[in-house]
């Protein structure tokens, strides 16, 4: 029996799509965007924008050639989650503290302590005091906020030492963290990516390009 779903003409393109072969932008109709792209041939975008910002959730692989108005560089916009707080070095077993109060931290956010230094261009380097959630199942684990004021103190759910070098990056169920930056990235012949996007600018290619595919 066949499945009767909106969802499948609305989000894979059965709205309407364009090939195109010149390093120019596709734009999508009005009240659209692009939800699937194909590659014909090896490109390597020179934009492909994300539909979401950092400060909406975690979005998909975004490229402007610059820093956007949200301080989002080209990356896959979850890097930093929901917000970082810098670690000062100051620690009294689950209680952590930070350099300045922060408005975004939330109880129940899982938290990873990372290196100052990470980038988008990095990486994390996440400490094993803090370990990649596993948010359900036999196998649950991570560290979570239990407690905040909006001062200075953090409340874990365990007891770390993040050093004065180290930061907290807060995750909700909207922003995750990791990922690298997309410009500069291949994206084969014969791959499709699936995602919400305005613009795809894709590498000139007489005999290949990409095809666009339309939905809301």
């Amino acid at each position: 029996m066949s499945i009767n779903s909106s969802a499948v003409a609305y989000n894979f393109g059965q709205l309407g799509s364009v090939v195109s072969n010149v390093a120019k932008p596709v734009v999508p109709p009005k009240g659209m965007v692009i939800t699937a792209i194909q590659f014909l041939s090896d490109s390597t975008p020179t934009a492909l924008v994300s539909e979401k910002r950092v400060s909406s959730g975690a979005g998909f692989p975004n490229i402007t050639g610059s820093t956007d108005a949200v301080g989002a560089a080209d990356g896959f916009m979850n890097h930093n989650g929901v917000t970082t707080a810098a670690a000062t070095g100051s620690n009294s077993g689950a209680i952590v503290t930070i350099s300045a109060a922060n408005s975004k931290i939330k109880v129940g956010q899982y938290v990873l302590i990372v290196n100052d230094n990470d980038a988008e261009n990095t990486g994390l380097t996440v400490d094993s005091e803090t370990p990649i959630p596993i948010y359900s199942g036999d196998n649950e684990q991570g560290v979570f906020v239990t407690a905040y004021g909006g001062g200075t103190t953090v409340t874990l759910s365990a007891d770390t030492t993040p050093t004065a070098s180290q930061t907290l990056v807060f995750l909700d169920e909207v922003h995750g963290a990791g990922g690298t930056r997309a410009d500069g990235v291949i994206y084969p012949k014969g791959l499709t990516i699936v995602g919400r996007w305005t613009t795809i600018t894709p590498s000139a290619d007489d005999d290949g390009g990409v095809i666009c595919y339309f939905g809301y």
